[in-house]
């Protein structure tokens, strides 16, 4: 607590005056996260890819309320998108994805996003397991 992480808090600032409503996901990042996110995109490109996670995960949202079953093929044509947000967030890099999941690992929401967040986990979680095992891969197992 004695330290104070600038660079931590310059993205979150640059994000507030974005009114970029997910500045707060960035507390959740490590530095090397940090890194990464800063040399992989720039302001225009951040502000589309969140645009675009955020609505896929609104898009995931509805579907969780209509019940709409994992196995579906509308539920497996969105998962096949959202993982392809993943992979182009880590750009292919399968040893980002446990820091990935410990970030979206939310156990109470604190906020809004991470309460529509868990939702969004809680429902892809069997849709992605249906998603991989239709592919025939298993890309946690290439991060152990």
């Amino acid at each position: 607590m004695q330290t104070v992480n600038f660079k931590k808090y310059a993205d979150i600032i640059v994000n507030l005056q974005m009114e970029n409503d997910s500045y707060y996901l960035i507390k959740r990042f490590d530095d090397d996260m940090l890194d990464h996110i800063r040399s992989q995109f720039d302001k225009e490109s951040g502000l589309n890819f969140m645009d675009r996670f955020n609505r896929l995960s609104d898009d995931i949202v509805q579907l969780q309320k209509e019940n709409v079953p994992p196995e579906s093929e509308k539920c497996q044509r969105i998962v096949k998108e959202y993982w392809g947000l993943i992979m182009e967030f880590t750009n292919g890099d399968m040893s980002m994805l446990p820091k990935l999941m410990e970030v979206g690992n939310i156990d109470t929401a604190a906020n809004v996003w991470e309460e529509r967040q868990k939702i969004v986990n809680d429902y892809l979680e069997p849709a992605l397991q249906i998603y991989f095992l239709k592919l025939g891969v298993n890309p946690f197992e290439e991060v152990e």
